[in-house]
């Protein structure tokens, strides 16, 4: 797949970035992450950028690290139920 320049905004800075990805979902990308700034600056004293970004990706991180141990808990699950439905259909089936 071919790259394509996209511009966004981060945090008040404009940024070219080249993605294979759809332009709509890049700039939503973007804007996930220009949101998640703006809530971490709301609640630092801190006003250096480095600052703000490694926190952000920290939050970004936990988010991220939280849902996928909620998908992980719905796919056992669901492996339970379907296992529990097998041995019932293994029962009937005689």
């Amino acid at each position: 797949m071919e790259k394509r320049s996209v511009e966004v905004e981060i945090f008040g800075h404009r940024y070219t970035l080249k993605s294979e990805f759809p332009e709509a979902q890049v700039k939503r990308v973007a804007d996930y992450v220009d949101g998640k700034m703006r809530e971490v600056a709301k609640g630092s004293t801190s006003v250096d950028s480095l600052h703000l970004a490694i926190l952000t990706a920290l939050n970004i991180a936990q988010d991220y690290l939280q849902e996928k141990g909620g998908q992980e808990e719905l796919l056992q699950r669901i492996k339970d139920k379907a296992e529990r439905l097998e041995e019932f259909i293994a029962l009937k089936m005689g």
